[in-house]
């Protein structure tokens, strides 16, 4: 049985029993980076100093440099300060809490460059339109037993799955993820996250697991968490747990699908009460995320494994569509089981995706087509992908960075300054797999070659 979780103040945590604060703040990528700190350095007016290459580190931990962060300037540090609403005591080690950190330039304002910055930044022109935004976030994963061996070998498809199967919803032999879950579950609760539900996924070690719908910081933060979280639980049982895009040729992407509405006055602006459709509210929002979906395409595809996923056929989208309870589109629209559940789910993302930037694309496009007041073309009907009326999506990162790079939506919302350090992140990431690949002789090469010519 879990309990509730302790409201908990900056000030008071040693009241607690805190003795240790984990410092967790999101890097360019949406993993949670940090230090470990002794309670009584953690209070509402703390602030630290945390160095600029936060956001010029790939996820591997090489070193970049641009004109924010190099040996020109130094790599001057950023002021780093708690977010009082995100203090969390862990139900699974004692003395233990974890606090999310905004960073902030010298002269007081939020950085341009952090995450977290830029979806407060856009939710904040959002709230002017008088809504309010809801997400609800679903991760799929692959969970193996840990083999550091065959890791480092690079034979990580040799490791054994967690459970037996191969089958989505499977309950026979599926005692392992049963415990997993539980535990996760329990451990989340604990620290005010709910997950909706916690099941096996189509594919040897596949699970997905939901979070509850919270607004787009909250969400974004519960997403970060329950990553980091879970990945630390499994590590605890000997297991590791992988959210590539598609780790396996042969088995299911991943994907970090997110389910959105708009509300206004506790009700849902969704809902239209005639006619079993979408509201005009919902469809111009819509249209926005359909419009803006190929500008954006490299935010919810940032990484070159996530075009790998790329395939209608695994019900991964190809083109910036919509459709009525259509898992082909890009954009499903859902009108059950009541009026409060009518949402858009966002198929595009992959698990790889930072839901830092990914949330603030979706309120972006939502508020793009809300002041504009965009209309809506017919929603696709039969396989989406098969319609040539949609627009294509970016199909290499390289295309999708170009993309964004140029787009004045992106500009007029993330910034200029962000655009282009996000784009030329992404470069980088380009640039290390094209030296892998001129590195290799692979072995299509090898059979294809080496006694035919």
């Amino acid at each position: 049985m879990t309990t509730s979780p302790d409201v908990l103040k900056l000030e008071s945590l040693s009241e607690f029993g805190i003795d240790l604060v984990q410092m967790e703040i999101v890097d360019l990528d949406g993993a949670l980076r940090g230090k470990f700190l002794p309670v009584g350095k953690v209070k509402p007016d703390s602030q630290g100093a945390f160095c600029t290459i936060v956001f010029q580190l790939t996820p591997v931990d090489d070193v970049w440099v641009s004109q924010h962060s190099s040996f020109d300037n130094g790599f001057p540090d950023l002021i780093s300060r708690p977010d009082p609403e995100t203090v969390v005591r862990w139900n699974w080690r004692e003395g233990t809490a974890s606090v999310i950190y905004d960073m902030y330039d010298l002269d007081g304002s939020l950085h341009h460059l952090a995450p977290r910055s830029i979806l407060k930044t856009i939710a904040k022109r959002f709230a002017e339109t008088g809504f309010e935004p809801k997400f609800g976030i679903e991760f799929e994963t692959f969970v193996m037993h840990a083999d550091e061996e065959l890791m480092a070998q690079g034979r990580h498809h040799e490791m054994k799955p967690l459970a037996g199967m191969h089958n989505a919803y499977r309950l026979n032999d599926a005692a392992d993820a049963r415990e997993l879950g539980a535990e996760f579950m329990k451990r989340m609760h604990g620290i005010g996250v709910d997950v909706e539900a916690f099941h096996t996924e189509l594919g040897f070690g596949a699970i997905e697991f939901a979070l509850a719908p919270a607004g787009p910081v909250a969400a974004a933060d519960n997403a970060a968490r329950a990553k980091t979280y879970f990945r630390q639980l499994c590590a605890e049982r000997g297991l590791v747990a992988t959210f590539m895009a598609k780790w396996k040729v042969g088995e299911s992407g991943s994907g970090g699908h997110v389910h959105q509405s708009i509300w206004k006055n506790g009700e849902n602006a969704f809902f239209e009460p005639t006619g079993n459709c979408l509201s005009d509210v919902a469809l111009q929002y819509g249209v926005g995320l359909i419009k803006t979906m190929p500008d954006f395409a490299v935010i919810f595809r940032p990484n070159v494994n996530s075009y790998r996923r790329f395939d209608h056929r695994s019900w991964s989208p190809e083109n910036a569509s919509w459709g009525y309870d259509n898992r082909s589109a890009a954009l499903r629209a859902i009108r059950q089981p009541s009026s409060k559940a009518f949402r858009y789910e966002h198929r595009v993302p992959g698990a790889d995706s930072n839901m830092y930037l990914t949330l603030a694309a979706m309120l972006a496009g939502g508020h793009y087509g809300l002041v504009n007041g965009l209309t809506t073309p017919g929603s696709a009907t039969g396989n989406a992908a098969m319609d040539p009326a949609w627009e294509r999506l970016p199909a290499t990162l390289p295309d999708a960075t170009a993309r964004f790079r140029n787009s004045e939506i992106a500009k007029d919302y993330f910034g200029a300054a962000f655009v282009e350090h996000y784009a030329a992140s992404r470069d980088i990431e380009w640039e290390h797999w094209t030296a892998w690949q001129n590195a290799q002789v692979s072995s299509f090469e090898l059979k294809r070659y080496f006694r035919t010519v």
